[in-house]
């Protein structure tokens, strides 16, 4: 059975307790297996490590609006969970979109909530989660695709960089590996790299800047190409 990790973010502890209840009690329900994680401060989200699925932020701790700071550093840093944020205004909701949320819950929430909202999550993980076989020396691994940030070539091996910050590496080619990944995710920037079209945070001239701070080079022969799938991914 497949496995699901939901994280709970919230300085409240009642509302991080009755929201825990109702995803047991929908996992029991639908037999769906879901572990949760529960922290009460975002900061503690920076400084751990991305082993969920879910991410249910609350925006307001301790008088400070900081949960849509937090879940676009989370962005940036390369977390690709879906997040929920969590509000007691709907007029949070406006400048929470700028941390790429799935959607958006207001406190008081129901079972009937939760319920509609884990499934409209679950079918998203389950129709975006792909894996890509990757050979070793002496081993191979299946890894998620959306947790890779880019491959390159160099030395003859191929560099395959996680969001996780791991480099994983490879004899198999780069056209070989560009095969297996998705072709709507993923696109040749330059002869040597590829890239997560999801990991691009800016683009200049002929760089591009990944959201963990890396810099690769843009091809001008790609640059059509490149853009075409970029825009069709947004």
């Amino acid at each position: 059975m497949k496995e699901y990790t939901i994280c709970i973010c919230d300085d409240e502890y009642t509302v991080r307790h009755r929201l825990k209840e109702y995803i047991l009690s929908y996992s029991f329900a639908n037999d769906i297996d879901i572990n949760t994680i529960e922290t009460d401060h975002a900061h503690k989200l920076m400084d751990s490590p991305c082993n969920y699925d879910i991410l249910f932020l609350d925006i307001r701790f301790t008088n400070e609006n900081i949960g849509v700071d937090i879940a676009e550093k989370l962005r940036k840093s390369g977390n690709t969970s879906i997040i929920v944020l969590i509000t007691s205004l709907e007029s949070m909701s406006i400048d929470g979109y700028r941390a790429e949320p799935f959607r958006f819950i207001l406190k008081p929430f129901t079972q009937n909530q939760i319920n509609t909202l884990l499934k409209e999550c679950l079918s998203k993980l389950n129709r975006s989660v792909s894996y890509i076989k990757i050979i070793s020396d002496s081993f191979s691994e299946l890894i998620r695709t959306d947790k890779i940030t880019c491959i390159y070539s160099k030395a003859r091996k191929r560099h395959i960089i996680c969001n996780n910050n791991e480099t994983i590496y490879t004899w198999q080619t780069l056209s070989e590996l560009m095969a297996c990944l998705p072709q709507d995710k993923f696109s040749f920037v330059q002869k040597s790299y590829i890239v997560n079209l999801d990991m691009i945070d800016t683009i200049r001239c002929d760089k591009i800047t990944l959201t963990n701070g890396m810099v690769v080079p843009l091809g001008k022969h790609y640059i059509d190409s490149f853009i075409k799938s970029f825009q069709n991914n947004i």
